[in-house]
């Protein structure tokens, strides 16, 4: 049976991030990071990657010709990154546009991933096997502009509702001349032995 320690180990929340900081850090400077990350509780403290020296480093748009070292941090104690980010350029003692903090979910994150690696021209495949496999119909084609033309329609009739202005449809009659006409006239119909005619017609 599960104690309650258990049950709130595995019911605990952590934060993750991204520590990005621009510029040659020394062991000594690491050593103080980490020690920074200390009043948070440091549940993991690992640094991934340290970039070459790029003209414009991504994610520091006012750094010129820097590498960019890169930890990926999990902390106990909630906060924020932008608290992060000041916590970090105070104690480390750097101007803060060197030190970027992200969540690892955050969308520039993902654009950041690295994709598959594909050998010779892409456009040289005339089956496009890197594309994902989509029906192309639902964005071209006939049953496309039916659907698009139907969206359209239904639309319309939506606004001229909302606008009092949408006219009864076709299949309810407004006068008795509206109504389904037959091919047999009322008098026929009322008479109780069959229709003899003659050469005239008559």
């Amino acid at each position: 049976m599960k104690t309650l320690n258990d049950y709130l180990l595995q019911t605990k929340k952590t934060y993750s991030f991204k520590v990005k900081i621009a510029g040659e850090i020394t062991n000594e400077a690491e050593s103080t990071l980490k020690t920074l990350l200390e009043k948070y509780q440091i549940l993991e403290f690992n640094k991934t990657a340290k970039t070459p020296v790029q003209a414009l480093p991504l994610d520091f748009p006012r750094i010129q010709n820097s590498e960019v070292n890169i930890w990926d941090v999990t902390l106990d104690y909630p906060v924020t990154s932008h608290e992060l980010t000041n916590y970090i350029g105070n104690g480390l003692k750097i101007n803060e546009q060197r030190v970027v903090v992200r969540r690892p979910g955050e969308p520039s994150e993902e654009y950041q991933q690295t994709g598959k690696t594909y050998e010779g021209a892409l456009l040289n495949d005339p089956n496009f096997k890197e594309s994902p496999s989509e029906d192309f119909n639902n964005y071209y084609g006939d049953k496309y502009n039916m659907s698009f033309v139907k969206a359209l329609s239904d639309d319309l009739k939506a606004q001229q509702q909302a606008r009092g202005e949408l006219r009864p449809s076709a299949g309810i009659a407004e006068t008795t001349n509206d109504l389904p006409q037959g091919n047999v006239s009322p008098i026929a119909k009322s008479r109780t032995g069959p229709v003899v005619k003659t050469r005239n017609g008559k």
